[in-house]
């Protein structure tokens, strides 16, 4: 297979030419003097690295966490929006049998997103959550067993696992997930600066999940978790980039207390609702609901912040337009930094002969118009036109 662009974002620059693909690799680049007869023309549209999100919950009206049918719309409304390797979020360990779907769908080849992990984010259990007042609550101690049959059942596919550190038992399980080979996040935590720094300097810790969001914040005499976060020069930082979750200023200011930006790993933290017409959704538990609004909140029916309804792309587009960041720097935060982070990087992440053919083809204004995984077309516009489950419509949304 050959694809033609003006403007393919190689890892050391752009170039205008032809990339020759053979199997699931690049294996050649040929300039556009070249003359090919049989080529795939995206000329009119950027290539750049298929997108790496290593945080999402649910796109599409699909979860991960509930059915393998659920699973392959997932992965398929990933690759929509030009991802080509995640990582599903369980928003709670094992117990429901949603790790074992999982692993045994990383086992097959899908239609989709490849997932290269499983990422747990138990709020409950695993960190506090944060109330409608800024009051924790689910103020239990890490469940050492929890965390045990957890990496058993994940056969060794649990990559991220958050924790928040002041909890009880909490070094116990950052000592035993770092002995796996498990990174560990510093997650919903009310932590101070120094509590945050003391765990960060125990070596444990590895990223800050989504930085700024469910953390203690920076004030003139307290530094917060946050501060911990862009002072620790070798913890990476997960960031979302709607504009929603955290301001474009405040994005200007901690871009530059913390300049490496190897360090910035841009997620969605996408959840199910995602993609959903504006309106009210039902949660499955049916206590709450979420709202999801013109502008593209999404919303507890407190009005808390709820997860983000925009993919990774819609963020880049943010970065490069409106902050003026350059995109070569931009891809690299969704693509290559999370696969180097996550030991993916000589083979997935960026554009280079040799590495697997992730790519995503897009438009001026951040389109998604094909997505190619490991060699393999998983996303055409023309041809998936209507992705989103009809299910989660008729089961969740709250009619008018």
């Amino acid at each position: 297979m050959i694809i033609k662009s003006k403007r393919i974002y190689f890892e050391d620059g752009v170039r205008s030419g032809y990339l020759v693909v053979e199997g699931k690799k690049i294996v050649g680049f040929l300039d556009e003097s070249a003359k090919v007869d049989d080529y795939v023309d995206y000329s009119e549209y950027r290539i750049i690295p298929g997108i790496f999100d290593t945080h999402n919950h649910g796109t599409h009206g699909y979860n991960p966490s509930t059915s393998k049918e659920d699973i392959r719309g997932y992965l398929k409304g990933l690759a929509a929006n030009g991802v080509t390797n995640v990582f599903p979020t369980v928003a709670y360990m094992d117990g429901t049998g949603n790790y074992k779907r999982l692993v045994e769908m990383m086992k097959e080849e899908q239609d989709g997103a490849t997932m290269l992990g499983i990422h747990s984010e138990d709020t409950e259990r695993l960190g506090h959550r944060v109330g409608e007042k800024g009051i924790p609550i689910g103020e239990f101690p890490v469940d050492m067993k929890l965390v045990r049959d957890t990496w058993e059942n994940s056969e060794g596919t649990l990559k991220l696992c958050g924790i928040a550190p002041e909890k009880e038992n909490a070094d116990e399980a950052v000592e035993y997930l770092n002995s796996k080979g498990v990174k560990v996040a510093f997650m919903h935590s009310e932590a101070s600066y120094k509590e945050a720094m003391d765990a960060f300097n125990k070596g444990g810790f590895f990223v800050s999940t989504h930085t700024c969001n469910v953390m203690r914040g920076i004030h003139h005499r307290n530094m917060g978790g946050l501060g911990a976060c862009l002072l620790k020069d070798d913890l990476y930082n997960e960031i979302i980039c709607d504009f929603m979750h955290v301001s474009p200023e405040m994005l200007q200011l901690i871009f530059r207390v913390k300049p490496d930006m190897s360090k910035w790993i841009m997620i969605s933290d996408n959840v199910q609702v995602a993609g959903a017409p504006v309106g009210n959704y039902r949660n499955s538990n049916n206590d709450r609901y979420r709202t999801v609004t013109e502008e593209g909140f999404c919303l507890e029916n407190t009005g808390r912040l709820s997860g983000s309804t925009k993919p990774v792309l819609y963020g880049i587009g943010n970065l490069v337009e409106k902050l003026h960041m350059p995109i070569e720097t931009v891809i690299k935060m969704a693509a290559l930094n999370p696969c180097v982070a996550y030991g993916f990087g000589e083979e997935k992440g960026s554009i280079k002969l040799g590495k697997d053919c992730d790519l995503a083809v897009i438009t001026d204004d951040y389109r998604c118009v094909a997505t190619y995984a490991n060699g393999r077309k998983v996303f055409d516009r023309d041809v998936d036109t209507d992705l989103f489950n009809p299910k989660y419509i008729e089961e969740f949304k709250i009619q008018d």
